[in-house]
């Protein structure tokens, strides 16, 4: 029925759970997503944490970060559809997922100015900003679209701002 004509009934009556169970981990319908967006972000940071452990430059870090979810949005294509369907706004609330993987961004092109891999005259959190809205541009662009590969489409992407970054 796609997510917009499903209702919380079907979803309840499909997983034979009782709607009080159902409210206790989830606010509201579109809640569900929240925890592909958690685990996108573990993979995120981690992806973040082993880049700099292993002293890799920050470009690569930041390329790794954004691609890291890209094998699962690949596996989970329909469900990636639904969540940008339902998922327009976007918070800086350190609780949203948004809002964790752009201060993660932040950090990152923070650390590059300070090493003198990024330029220092870019505002950190405008870099930010622009990397987690192409990251989210292009998941959602590929979730409703066919032929090209996510993970090559985001280093592209990813590409053509960390040339605007280089110092």
């Amino acid at each position: 029925n796609g997510f917009e004509n499903t209702t919380v009934s079907e979803i309840t009556e499909a997983a034979d759970i009782g709607k009080g169970t159902f409210f206790t981990y989830f606010p509201t319908k579109e809640a569900i997503f929240r925890q592909p967006g958690e685990l996108a972000m573990e993979n995120m940071t981690l992806a973040a944490e082993q880049g700099l452990n292993a002293g890799k430059p920050i470009a690569k870090i930041l390329k790794s970060v954004l691609t890291a979810s890209a094998d699962w949005h690949e596996e989970n294509k329909t469900i990636t559809r639904q969540m940008s369907k339902s998922n327009f706004s976007f918070s800086t609330d350190t609780s949203s997922n948004k809002g964790n993987l752009l201060n993660l961004l932040v950090r990152l092109i923070a650390e590059g100015q300070k090493s003198g891999e990024f330029n220092k005259k870019v505002n950190a959190q405008d870099a930010a900003l622009v990397l987690a809205g192409t990251y989210f541009t292009i998941i959602t662009m590929w979730s409703h679209s066919e032929g090209r590969a996510l993970r090559e489409w985001l280093e592209s992407s990813v590409d053509v701002i960390l040339k605007g970054l280089s110092a």
